[in-house]
């Protein structure tokens, strides 16, 4: 399964001119800002708002991709391609999380249900989506030091395709499960290069 963003897991699964596929699972274990506070019990389902804007937010007030490396170098988004490449791409400690979106950049925003699954279900660290997006910063892995995998069980879980509210401007879409606020947030949003339609984005 793709990365942790805050207590919680993205996967995705496609991203094009139409719509934006993935999954979502929770919660991770998360030890810094757990989604379910104690005591809470288990919802028969929880709610995240998800909005997405292209092209991607300034980062204090600069590009998006301030503060990201390649290689030792800064990372150049129009010129870099291949899972391989982006799964390299790296952030510098302490850079500040991207800004809050410009209302005119905003190319969705909706809540979404996630069930709460009859049993945990295993989800899998990196997973099939590696190198396919990237973190907006350095961010908590599940993944233990000095291990290569990990598997979580979660206990919400749930599958989406949702169409864009507009066509997207370029190439890049930055998505968010926190409306890009506040800027001191504990999550990580995720910035996806628009790929080809598929079978699970049917025209």
């Amino acid at each position: 399964m793709g990365v942790g963003i805050s207590d919680a897991a993205f996967e995705l699964v496609g991203a094009c001119v139409h719509s934006l596929r993935f999954a979502f699972g929770a919660p991770l274990e998360y030890p810094y800002a757990p989604l379910l506070a104690d005591g809470s019990g288990q919802p028969p389902a929880i709610f995240r708002r998800l909005q997405a804007v292209s092209p991607p937010p300034s980062r204090d007030g600069e590009p998006w991709y301030t503060g990201m490396t390649l290689a030792g170098e800064p990372f150049l988004p129009d010129i870099v391609t291949g899972a391989d490449r982006l799964a390299a791409v790296q952030h510098v400690d302490g850079i500040p999380s991207l800004d809050v979106a410009d209302p005119e950049t905003v190319v969705l925003d909706e809540w979404i249900t996630v069930d709460r699954c009859e049993k945990p279900r295993p989800m899998a660290f990196p997973g099939p989506d590696r190198g396919s997006f990237l973190l907006s910063i350095g961010y908590w892995s599940p993944i233990p030091e000095g291990e290569k995998s990990a598997e979580k069980m979660v206990r919400y879980y749930g599958e989406y395709r949702l169409n864009w509210a507009r066509v997207p401007e370029g190439r890049w879409v930055a998505v968010s499960l926190d409306a890009f606020w506040p800027p001191e947030r504990d999550s990580g949003d995720v910035i996806i290069p628009l790929g080809e339609c598929d079978s699970s984005c049917p025209v």
